[in-house]
């Protein structure tokens, strides 16, 4: 859509202020099953949310056709619904920054290959997955690919656009022996396809299953922890809306009025960085427009600020930390993070081992979202992993439930790992804990 001429059209309506947020993504969805491609398709979508600002109220209309012809329909959507909203919350179409963060253009692979090449990945690697063990039974492979840009302009002098490509390759493996049947799943973040490793890959994956077999629970009790780098990034994850000043204003965060202050061991520092180039992508700009920056979240133990979108940063007095996201083009500004991650420290896993002793090393959990409480901070997850023996991992550990809270469990980590990791949404390293309850058997 040309937004001069949907500003022209605003203007004459009466419309105060007006600006159009569009979305394009272009996608591949590829599956198989057990060696056979079930799925192999690709799609393109535009969305587009126009903002509207009348009678000092604002709404905003939803759109999945930007062609010029449905300018005319959008300003009387716009003023109709205004006209019997009362709004007192306060909102903003941004002007946008006198500057914005240079990115880094990351180069891809992506279009080298056809569909059908992409295909055959997915084949290569549930080919590569049944030779790593006589115990893989069943395998899933998905491909996704995507690429997306954003657009926001309005009437107040902001235009700003960002592209990403991004491509997966998933994998999820089913290994039986003895009647007994255990899982593994896990996923490649690729840049370049001819550079991905397929074959170790498909050994890890395949380990990690087969190492399971045959585990058991243990005494309950209060152990020694190392929390695997997965374990951590999905604990941050889960936990890390109680960074947002939205959460905080609704009293949903147990870090209310406690910026400035102690809340958590010396050794952690968490970092926001929208720019952060070991994760997937990389942001110039919120989906406010509102420039990007790098800004610790806690610093070596200190709760240093929360992350805010405009409307939080005015209600609390503040500038916006640029963490103003949508979860979807048809959904509303929210607070977010944007790259969030754990500080590496300097000690490997081994070496984690080696300093515990004996205790237990956590790899998987399960039910984050219902088994965590970010008012309190607590967490009551089933899990599984292996036993520390003098200094080594030995047997796996399944059926245990792990309990604590994020603020004690963060106060008493000693030793932070070197094995740093931005796969998923978070990015961490392990992490060796003084003590957390297992309940086993």
């Amino acid at each position: 859509m040309n937004f001069e001429k949907l500003k022209k059209a605003a203007h004459k309506a009466g419309i105060e202020e007006i600006e159009a947020y569009s979305v394009y993504n272009h996608g591949i969805e590829i599956s198989s099953f057990n060696e056979n491609i079930e799925n192999n398709t690709s799609f393109e979508t535009r969305v587009l949310a126009v903002r509207g600002v009348y009678q000092n109220q604002i709404v905003t209309i939803y759109e999945e056709n930007d062609d010029d012809a449905m300018i005319p329909s959008l300003i009387e959507r716009i003023k109709d619904n205004c006209s019997v909203k009362n709004q007192k919350d306060p909102f903003f179409i941004y002007a946008g920054d006198k500057e914005y963060p240079k990115l880094v253009e990351k180069k891809n692979d992506f279009s080298e290959y056809t569909l059908d090449d992409k295909a055959n990945l997915c084949l290569k690697l549930a080919n590569l997955l049944k030779q790593k063990s006589e115990y893989v039974s069943k395998s899933e492979i998905g491909y996704s690919e995507m690429e997306t840009k954003t657009t926001i302009e309005n009437s107040n002098g902001l235009s700003v656009s960002r592209h990403s490509q991004t491509a997966l390759l998933y994998a999820e493996v089913i290994c039986e022996k003895d009647g007994e049947t255990k899982t593994g799943f896990d996923y490649l973040r690729l840049t370049n396809i001819k550079e991905a490793d397929l074959n170790q890959f498909a050994e890890e994956l395949v380990k990690e299953a087969v190492d399971s077999f045959g585990a058991e629970s243990i005494p309950s009790g209060t152990y020694p922890v190392v929390l695997d780098k997965k374990v951590v990034s999905n604990l941050l994850e889960a936990f890390s809306n109680i960074f947002s000043a939205e959460a905080v204003l609704k009293n949903m965060s147990f870090l209310k009025d406690k910026v400035g202050q102690k809340i958590f061991g010396e050794n952690i520092t968490l970092i926001d960085d929208p720019l952060f180039l070991e994760a997937p992508s990389q942001d110039s700009f919120d989906d406010e427009g509102v420039a990007s920056y790098t800004k610790s979240i806690v610093e070596q133990g200190v709760l240093k600020t929360y992350l805010h979108n405009l409307k939080t940063a005015a209600m609390m007095q503040t500038k916006s930390t640029a963490n103003g996201y949508k979860s979807g083009v048809n959904t509303s500004v929210s607070v977010a993070p944007s790259n969030l991650y754990l500080k590496a420290g300097d000690t490997s896993l081994e070496e984690m081992f080696e300093k515990i002793g004996n205790g237990v090393y956590i790899t998987g959990v399960q039910g984050l979202h219902a088994g965590l409480n970010p008012i309190s901070g607590s967490f009551n997850l089933q899990s599984n992993g292996f036993l520390i023996e003098n200094g080594k991992k030995t047997k796996p550990v399944t059926l245990i439930i792990v309990s604590g809270t994020l603020q004690d469990m963060l106060n008493n980590v000693s030793f932070v790992g070197s094995d740093f990791e931005f796969k998923r949404g978070v990015g961490a390293p392990s992490l060796a804990v003084q003590a957390l309850a297992i309940s086993g058997k």
